[in-house]
């Protein structure tokens, strides 16, 4: 074979492997996009034509079927059908599923539940954050009261908690931690019915470990590393502090969410 055929095999041969190689390691940017992604590429295709104004909020329903998205106008809703359902409602401040798969929305002054396809007003019950459980749902108004709400609008239970907490309901949506100054508050979802959970740092984040059902605690910044409590006895058991903050467990399925371009995507487990 000529010096010139030789030439041009290995320029051939490395423009292959250039190719797989960026083939390659572009394959996880592109299976993360929000319409090719390996779960909700689907439900985001229908998502993101149904509003036009900024995405403020989604919602997964717990066996990862249907999915919602709000914006300052309204809410929209898809399923397996592929065909959008729109709620001209602004002011929603949170969207959650409850256990049962049905919608919720808030405002400041309105708690909302899906009927026949279609939001409709519940109660005057305002919340700036909610999260589904396996009897309702948990609503957290502005003022830190947290209720839980049973799904015919009747109130469960209620607690006060710092202003500012963050919600995250556990495997089977029969557990729930807030997450408010620091300091991690470990509940019955449906009765609100503390657990003995003491934390050694203060927390800057919480999820749930979908094979154990065990509670993650990652510390606070300038604290070491982050833990596994199991909830019932408030045992802990020290673990390495995972490169990002835990993220949405689906009530139904062992499969975590987070947020992409506004809309929900498929996460790996923290």
């Amino acid at each position: 074979m000529s010096a010139r055929s030789w030439a041009l095999t290995l320029v051939i041969a490395a423009g292959l492997g250039l190719l797989l190689a960026v083939a390659t390691t572009s394959l996880p940017y592109l299976v993360s996009s929000p319409t090719t992604d390996p779960h909700f590429g689907a439900l985001n295709h229908c998502l993101s034509g149904a509003l036009r104004g900024p995405r403020l909020g989604w919602a997964v329903s717990p066996d990862g079927a249907r999915a919602a998205l709000f914006d300052g106008q309204g809410v929209a809703l898809c399923g397996p059908s592929g065909r959008p359902g729109v709620s001209a409602w602004p002011g929603v401040t949170a969207l959650t599923f409850d256990g049962a798969g049905r919608l919720w929305a808030a405002t400041p002054e309105q708690l909302l539940r899906e009927e026949d396809g279609q939001l409709r007003v519940l109660g005057d019950l305002g919340a700036v954050a909610l999260a589904g459980h396996a009897d309702g749902v948990l609503a957290l108004d502005g003022e830190g009261h947290l209720a839980s709400i049973a799904p015919d609008g009747a109130v469960q239970a209620q607690v006060l908690l710092t202003p500012g907490a963050t919600l995250s309901v556990g495997p089977g949506g029969t557990l729930a931690v807030a997450v408010a100054d620091g300091v991690p508050w470990v509940f019955e979802a449906r009765t609100l019915s503390p657990l003995p959970i003491q934390a050694p740092c203060a927390v800057e984040g919480a999820g749930w470990r979908a094979d154990s059902g065990r509670l993650l605690l990652v510390c606070a910044s300038g604290a070491e590393g982050a833990f596994t409590v199991e909830p019932r006895t408030g045992e802990r058991a020290p673990v390495p502090r995972p490169a990002a903050l835990p993220t949405r467990l689906l009530l139904g399925r062992a499969l975590y969410v987070q947020g992409c371009e506004g809309l929900p995507c498929t996460a790996p487990p923290p």
